[in-house]
């Protein structure tokens, strides 16, 4: 069952690096230079000449891997990201289930298939906004909006008091719109700040805390190895939105075992 839910999480990543290209386009951070893309926008095409996509080239992993990571038709080199996303979202639905037992007999077939489609969102849109964030430094406030919608509603379902989420929220978001007021949106994008609210509603406390820590702490490690390796300048900007993302989720997994071990 395990390995049927991979699958989906997996075919859910090809959806995300369908959904960053067409968002990119719609943002005009992109342009789709042929005409035969146009005429089939609702199918998958190919990213060099537009010729769309045959059903066995869109298997996800399998077909990037299959085809030595080219494209079948034009023999152009295919990013090695799509193969990650695909693999990270899958791996991040599998958490999800593992997370809320939802394979034991504890919970009715509705509310596992309302958790499952739950999951399936967020797995989406975390990924999304990763992906986005590191090719484009934009975080899209439509999938930030979606998130925050999602994680509301899970508190107020979930949780018999929603004070403690709320206040993580506006703390959260206070203390990035601070840094971002503070380096005048340099240092930090008001994106982070948006994002912010998702993770404390998500989270609440003390696993924001957790998950800001370990934000900074994987941000600087990255950002100093960077550096080291002439990646990247001084003041070169880098985007924050992924170590945010890593953070809630590490808080989100482990977040009460290290507050424990904290104490």
């Amino acid at each position: 069952m395990m390995i049927l839910f991979f699958v989906l999480g997996s075919c859910l990543g090809s959806f995300v690096n369908m959904l960053v290209y067409r968002t990119a386009v719609k943002y005009k951070l992109r342009k789709i230079a042929f005409a035969k893309a146009t005429a089939s926008r609702n199918r998958s095409f190919c990213d060099y000449c537009g010729r769309q996509l045959k059903w066995y080239e869109n298997i996800p992993i399998i077909s990037w891997i299959i085809q030595k990571g080219k494209s079948r038709c034009c023999q152009k080199k295919l990013p090695i990201l799509y193969p990650i996303v695909e693999l990270a979202t899958g791996i991040f639905l599998l958490m999800f289930i593992y997370k809320f037992n939802l394979l034991s007999d504890q919970f009715s077939i509705g509310l596992q298939m309302m958790r499952i489609f739950w999951g399936s969102v967020l797995a989406i849109l975390l990924s999304f906004l990763v992906v986005f964030d590191l090719k484009y430094m934009i975080l899209p406030d439509f999938a930030i909006i979606i998130l925050i919608i999602l994680s509301f509603l899970g508190v107020v379902f979930d949780e018999p008091n929603v004070i403690p989420y709320l206040l993580s929220a506006l703390v959260g978001s206070g203390f990035l719109w601070l840094l971002n007021w503070i380096t005048k949106g340099r240092g930090m994008g008001f994106g982070d700040v948006k994002l912010a609210i998702f993770m404390g509603l998500f989270l609440g406390y003390p696993k924001i805390i957790v998950a800001f820590y370990a934000a900074f702490i994987f941000g600087a490690i990255v950002g100093i190895a960077l550096m080291i390796f002439k990646k990247i300048k001084k003041k070169t900007q880098i985007p924050f939105g992924p170590f945010l993302i890593l953070g809630t989720l590490i808080a989100w997994m482990w977040g009460s075992k290290i507050v424990e071990l904290i104490k």
